[in-house]
């Protein structure tokens, strides 16, 4: 496989996962376990019809420059998959438990989830230019999602120490925002391998 047929296969894979990202704060927020079921089987398929032929690349002992960063790179992206299918699982327990968030920890949720597309926006652009200015940026989301969920956590364990959040709803909310972690550092170690 040639470099750009690589790259157009990540932008491609960015440009389809953006919007599930959205559909699954949206299946969050609105309680439609439905959603989330449908924007983990749109994800998977996303997944296998951009990044096929991974087991013929890996296992080709002839690999051309592109094809070995792609492979040195394919470990992150299968993490931002695992870390997605783990908040979809989160976020299906909370429903279907009938656990209830505070607004504000339903809108910090949000904030992240912004936070992290935004990052999926800013290394798809790094993909395609390779610009140091897209770099920095990637770095920047990164910083940004760490620095709001530290800030969060704070907040939380406040919530659950004047008996705000319940102990059964604060396990998911941790687990949500460390998916969310998850995702926004494998993106950036990604970047550093596309």
């Amino acid at each position: 496989m040639e470099a750009q047929e690589i790259t157009n296969r990540y932008c491609s894979l960015f440009d389809e996962v953006v919007p599930i990202l959205t559909t699954i704060y949206k299946g969050f927020v609105s309680q439609k376990i439905n959603l989330l079921k449908e924007s983990r089987t749109k994800l998977r398929e996303v997944w296998k019809s951009r990044l096929p032929a991974v087991e013929e690349i890996i296992t080709d002992k002839e690999k051309n420059e592109a094809e070995k960063r792609f492979v040195a790179a394919l470990p992150h992206l299968q993490r931002v998959a695992l870390a997605i299918d783990n908040l979809i699982d989160r976020m299906e327990t909370k429903i279907e438990a009938d656990v209830l968030f505070s607004p504000k920890a339903i809108d910090e949720i949000k904030q992240l989830m912004l936070a992290v597309g935004a990052e999926f926006t800013d290394v798809k652009s790094y993909c395609m230019t390779r610009s140091q200015e897209d770099k920095d940026k990637i770095k920047a989301d990164f910083e940004k999602v760490w620095k709001m969920i530290s800030e969060f956590e704070i907040t939380h364990q406040n919530r659950l120490i004047i008996g705000v959040c319940m102990p059964k709803a604060s396990y998911l909310y941790i687990d949500i925002t460390d998916s969310l972690k998850r995702i926004a550092k494998e993106l950036a170690e990604f970047a550093d391998f596309a």
